[in-house]
């Protein structure tokens, strides 16, 4: 049997479209939705759907790592499914990631391709390798910006491959990854120390890496992702603490605070560069400017008073 989690967080009428597709799409999958302390009622609608998805309420948010990690030890399934709410399943796929696990023993996790909601048929990038300090800095030092082919980002973002062919990768997006529940149990699941988003799934990905496990690509399961509602709902100050803070912790566990201090180091050059293009910026007027500055000049100041290089 294949078990779905959908972590739901405000996400409006997309649960409601994300569930019909699952039941439409994947008959006899067990649903499992947890909602975070949503204000917005969008998991009400659960209640009258039969056959019925096990809805488990959050009085607080317990972030997306702890509200995954109670999805699937409530759930039943060998294979489990984990799905972001703005995800659509199209005809055939969760069938396509459960066959590709199932065929061959090595692969711990399977990853289906997303397409875009807006523009059907255009696959989005969503695979890419383990962050690595140079990756980090041409992201930070806006190196795209100066040197859009530089390969530090080309290797990361695995340009000039073929995003249609099925192959092992090392970090699929979240939003649509099937995973073993023998492979969550021995690596515990994901870590929950991760709060509240972000960085969660590339922590996974490399304990899969690192035990022996593979994780592929199956770019035939397509679904369709609508994308970028979970930011809608926070500040992008917020983001950007929320995101480093995370991505800093990544590199304290993977390897060790002498990198960790060197990402968080980055983290200020690239926000104290931002703040200054932001004053800069010839299409940035009056209270755009302002704003723009404050948040990243916001940003430098919070991770440069930060105490310990691995919160």
């Amino acid at each position: 049997m294949i078990s779905a989690v959908v972590v739901n967080w405000n996400s409006g009428t997309l649960l409601e479209r994300c569930v019909a597709s699952l039941l439409r799409c994947a008959p006899g999958c067990e649903i499992v939705v947890v909602d975070n302390a949503s204000e917005d009622h969008s998991a009400d609608f659960i209640s009258s759907v039969r056959p019925g998805p096990v809805l488990m309420r959050n009085s607080t948010n317990l972030g997306f790592a702890a509200a995954n990690n109670a999805g699937w030890t409530r759930s039943g399934g060998d294979d489990v499914l984990f799905l972001n709410p703005d995800v659509e399943c199209t005809e055939g796929a969760v069938d396509g990631l459960r066959e590709a696990l199932d065929c061959r023993p090595s692969v711990w996790a399977c990853a289906g391709c997303l397409v875009s909601a807006s523009a059907p048929g255009r696959a989005e990038s969503s695979v890419r390798r383990l962050p690595t300090i140079s990756s980090v800095a041409s992201d930070m030092l806006l190196l795209d910006e100066i040197w859009p082919g530089n390969p530090w980002t080309a290797h990361c973002r695995m340009r000039g491959e073929d995003p249609g062919s099925g192959r092992e990768v090392e970090q699929p997006a979240a939003a649509c990854i099937m995973f073993r529940r023998s492979a969550l149990e021995a690596l515990g699941g994901f870590d929950e120390g991760f709060r509240p988003a972000w960085f969660e799934d590339v922590d996974l990905c490399k304990r899969v890496r690192d035990a022996g496990g593979r994780i592929l690509f199956h770019p035939s399961a397509q679904f369709r992702h609508q994308g970028g509602y979970s930011l809608d709902k926070l500040s992008y100050g917020k983001f950007l603490e929320y995101y480093h803070t995370n991505q800093i912790r990544y590199f304290a566990k993977h390897h060790g605070e002498r990198r960790a201090r060197q990402v968080r180091r980055l983290v200020i050059a690239g926000m104290r560069l931002r703040a200054g293009l932001s004053l800069l910026h010839p299409l940035a007027r009056g209270s755009t400017r302002a704003q723009s500055f404050r948040i990243f000049s916001g940003a430098a100041r919070h991770f440069s008073e930060a105490v310990g290089d691995s919160a």
